[in-house]
């Protein structure tokens, strides 16, 4: 009876992880708008080294993965309010300009 055992806690974790909020996957300087629970991705080229600074509380960390050449960081929306991701590149663009080459994720997280 050991399968037995086992089965149900399996049951009960397929379904919590069946139940949580959607992924959606943010795109470059476009407002998302989430719902608390949901799961935001944000998809950065690996080759582009990026220092990811936000502002905001809406959202928090869960987990950062790299594959392909390419890191993403997922974040679960935990309370209503607004949360902007900004992504400074380590080079600089052409002649040096910073703001030319930093990329912006907007959110707002709705109850």
């Amino acid at each position: 009876m050991p399968e037995a055992r086992l089965a149900w806690p399996a049951a009960i974790a397929l379904f919590a992880c069946s139940a949580a909020g959607s992924v959606v996957t943010l795109r470059p300087e476009e407002r998302a708008s989430l719902r608390i629970g949901d799961v935001a991705a944000v998809r950065v080229n690996s080759n582009r080294h990026y220092s990811v600074g936000s502002a905001g509380t809406a959202l928090t960390l869960l987990k950062r993965t790299e594959a392909r050449g390419t890191t993403v960081y997922l974040y679960r929306a935990v309370s209503a309010g607004n949360q902007t991701f900004v992504l400074t590149p380590r080079d600089p663009g052409p002649d040096g300009c910073i703001s030319c080459v930093t990329v912006h994720y907007f959110v707002e997280v709705l109850k």
